[in-house]
């Protein structure tokens, strides 16, 4: 297992993206692998920062009682990580419980795919991402896992260092055999969090379980606006309706040890034919407004201007680095819960702008947590570069004299039983 210490970054080298709006799918060249066994790849504690490198494995462990161990078969585990951690550009997938166990942080441009291989794990830790307390996940490609997409249960912490909550946002969220997003069993203690889930294309989700593309179970305090239901295609791959032609659902267990559900907000979805559950219920506990019409079909435009993005794509970028406003509302018109005003800054993570980026483009190979270098090729499709094309941090400088590590020869560690060769991965120690 590889263990990532507060301050500790892994690097591949810079690789690129498949635009499927409103998400990017990154196409990283640096592989980590864990060997048979290997109950999670990477283990993450304080703040710790991952980029283009694709995590592949976690075995699932079994509790003498024959139940699946909480934690286990997990490729990137986070249980012990700052909130102020991030991942940009990572594709996890291949594990038998889930991509990510625990989130802590920020997640950009991730890939999450083909978690659960063990279906024991269902209805336990099965997902792509699996959060007890609030984390954002942005621009992401989260498609194909047996459990839910991304799930954030068990009170979804607030979290001071995310001010919208569990912020879900211009993701791509398909063909995940349970819902797509959940936000469960939250409320009723003073560090619950909220849920704030807007402008996520969200379709052929829950054809296991019947609830939804977007889940919200037994919790207070979530809003879902300006999302897109039914059937779509994008980046020309078709996907048919959620479930059962349900979008959306709402809904309480009615048992004495969970919240009760409360104050949920649904407006201005675009549903494309499907249906919300749970909008018969008082406006006190769920709040149905009018869904959007759908959106007109773009114009071609044979002067070579572009017809406006409308999939919910970030705002611009204004002002000091660091800082976005605004989203692009499908309908042109804006919709408010009750009482409440829901912001949508974008505190992004801790890049600096204008220094130079490490990492090759020309070299592809696979790292395992067993064996070295395994020279498996991986070749990208049609791809779009980053948006932060150029950019790394500046807090930790590339061949800065790294404490423990031996000065420059910490670009090549060995840690646990996984290999990071120098000419793959870089790993910076502060």
């Amino acid at each position: 297992m590889m263990v990532l210490n507060d301050g500790d970054q892994i690097a591949g080298p810079q690789a690129t993206f498949i635009e499927r709006a409103p998400a990017f799918d990154p196409e990283p060249t640096a592989t980590i692998v864990g060997s048979e066994g290997l109950s999670h790849v990477i283990s993450a504690r304080g703040r710790v920062h991952l980029e283009w490198v694709k995590i592949v494995g976690g075995t699932g462990e079994y509790a003498a009682d024959g139940s699946p161990l909480a934690g286990t078969g997990s490729g990137l585990a986070m249980g012990m990580a700052s909130n102020t951690s991030s991942l940009y550009a990572v594709h996890i997938t291949g594990s038998d419980g889930a991509g990510i166990t625990n989130a802590h942080g920020t997640f950009e441009r991730i890939e999450l795919d083909d978690t659960t291989q063990d279906p024991n794990f269902l209805g336990f830790i099965a997902s792509g991402l699996k959060a007890i307390n609030e984390v954002e996940v942005r621009n992401s490609y989260i498609h194909d896992n047996q459990g839910n997409g991304l799930w954030c249960d068990e009170f979804c912490h607030d979290s001071a260092d995310h001010l919208n909550g569990f912020w879900v946002h211009e993701n791509l969220v398909v063909n995940n055999g349970r819902a797509g997003i959940r936000f469960e069993r939250v409320g009723e203690v003073a560090e619950a969090g909220e849920a704030l889930i807007e402008n996520n294309e969200v379709h052929a989700n829950s054809t296991d379980a019947v609830r939804g593309g977007v889940s919200i179970h037994d919790a207070h305090n979530a809003t879902i606006q300006n999302n897109s239901f039914g059937a779509a295609t994008i980046a020309d791959v078709a996907y048919p309706p959620n479930s059962g032609n349900v979008a959306i659902v709402a809904s309480d267990s009615g048992r004495a040890d969970r919240p009760d559900l409360f104050n949920i907000d649904i407006i201005s979805n675009i549903l494309n034919g499907e249906v919300i559950k749970g909008c018969e219920l008082p406006d006190e506990i769920v709040y149905c407004s009018e869904a959007q019409p759908p959106p007109p079909p773009l114009i071609t435009d044979t002067t070579g201007s572009r017809t406006p993005d409308t999939t919910g794509a970030p705002g611009a970028t204004t002002g000091a680095a660091g800082t976005t406003t605004g989203t692009t509302d499908i309908a042109g018109t804006t919709s408010t819960p009750r009482g409440t005003t829901t912001g949508t800054t974008n505190t992004t993570s801790d890049i600096t702008p204008g220094t130079s980026s490490m990492g090759r483009t020309d070299t592809t190979s696979t790292t395992t947590a067993k064996t070295e270098n395994t020279g498996t090729s991986t070749t990208a499709g049609d791809s779009t570069p980053s948006a932060r094309e150029g950019v790394i941090r500046s807090t930790i400088p590339r061949g800065a004299e790294l404490p423990n590590t031996g000065g420059a020869s910490g670009l090549a560690l060995l840690m646990g039983t996984a290999a990071i060769g120098a000419g793959l991965l870089f790993m910076v120690r502060r």
